[in-house]
């Protein structure tokens, strides 16, 4: 059972962790690179980036923000070379860190990119354990106990969300097949009615015409 939950938290620790190269270009064109990953409400993220060097006359600015209705904006910097995010969610929803490498006015457009590192983590594993440690004098294996019961309440809290998520949606199911039925029963009606006004629509047209 022990292995079992070890494997779960290995499994439920959120981290992204990528190196890409970003092409600097004129700011009016408004280019970037966006990267995004969903995360429940209140928890905490770590983001961290770097710029490594490359040629003059590049400028990288970043900007993370989430796609729930509010838009919460959750940091931001421009000419960057290496930042430190650290905050947490104020709603359901994707996580979005977009890069701008903005070519500087006289510099040649010649495909002169910059290489960035970044790293985005949530949950238990973007605690720093390390000064959790030092605060509390917490002994190695009183530290492993408090990591693995953060990420054990992580995943209680995402499958609280994934629970509630799913009655919501059983009950928008449930609301969309009732005014199926209603609907499916107004329109049997609908074509009950139109074949009776057909027979006497017809049986009064033939005895007008003296057929029957």
């Amino acid at each position: 059972m022990k292995a079992f939950f070890l494997v779960i938290a290995a499994l439920m620790a959120a981290v992204a962790a990528i190196e890409f190269d970003l092409q600097a270009a004129p700011e009016a064109t408004n280019m970037r690179r966006c990267l995004s990953q969903w995360l429940p409400r209140n928890t905490h993220v770590k983001v961290t980036a770097k710029a490594l060097p490359g040629f003059p006359g590049q400028k990288l600015n970043m900007e993370i923000h989430d796609d729930s209705p509010h838009l919460n904006q959750y940091g931001a910097r421009k000419q960057m070379d290496e930042v430190l995010f650290r905050f947490d969610t104020q709603a359901h929803a994707n996580v979005i860190v977009c890069f701008q490498n903005v070519l500087e006015p006289g510099y040649p457009s010649d495909g002169r990119a910059l290489t960035i590192q970044f790293k985005m983590e949530s949950g238990a594993m973007a605690e720093d354990f390390h000064r959790l440690q030092q605060d509390e004098k917490l002994k190695p294996m009183e530290l492993e106990l408090r990591r693995l019961s953060m990420t054990l309440d992580d995943i209680q809290d995402e499958l609280q969300y994934l629970k509630q998520r799913e009655g919501t949606l059983r009950d928008a199911n449930e609301h969309m097949n009732g005014r199926v039925k209603t609907f499916s029963l107004f329109s049997i009606a609908v074509l009950i009615g139109v074949a009776v006004y057909q027979v006497f629509y017809l049986r009064h047209f033939f005895q007008q015409k003296k057929l029957i």
